[in-house]
């Protein structure tokens, strides 16, 4: 009598295989399911917020850029705070260099490789188109700051 209450209340190899494979396809159903919904809530503000501080950089008051010359790849600018030339320009980055004395600051990343295109519009505005390497295009209208008069 003993030997058979034993055998009821334990569980077959077939019984605990079965409950490992449910409780396996439950964990990874509710593993899926959380990833979908951080996708789906998380906002990539990254590439925006690069997006500005290039805007804010170009048109910022400590260097005072002023436009020298716009070309289809290339924008030469004039700082009238530090009186040096720097040059825009990049391939998948967007770097402003110093014409004579080198160094370079990257201004914005995730460029399809030459996707970039600067247009002028008039003495101190330029257009700034860009493709990003997910795909986005921007563009943007800078105005830079009035070329010194001598």
């Amino acid at each position: 009598m003993a030997g058979n209450k034993l055998k009821k209340a334990a569980f077959t190899l077939v019984e605990g295989i079965c409950a490992l494979i449910i409780t396996s396809l439950v964990v990874s159903n509710i593993s899926l399911t959380m990833t979908s919904v951080k996708k789906a809530n998380c906002i990539d503000l990254d590439s925006t917020i690069n997006w500005y501080l290039f805007i804010q950089e170009l048109e910022s008051s400590s260097h005072r850029f002023a436009v020298v010359q716009v070309q289809k790849r290339h924008l030469f600018l004039y700082s009238q705070t530090a009186h040096r030339n720097y040059e825009l320009k990049g391939s998948t980055t967007l770097f402003l260099t110093c014409v004579r004395s080198g160094g370079y600051l990257p201004l914005l990343d995730n460029i399809k490789a030459h996707h970039y295109s600067f247009t002028q519009l008039d003495s101190q505005r330029v257009l700034i188109e860009v493709e990003r390497t997910n795909g986005k295009k921007e563009n943007t209208i800078v105005k830079f700051y009035p070329a010194p008069t001598h």
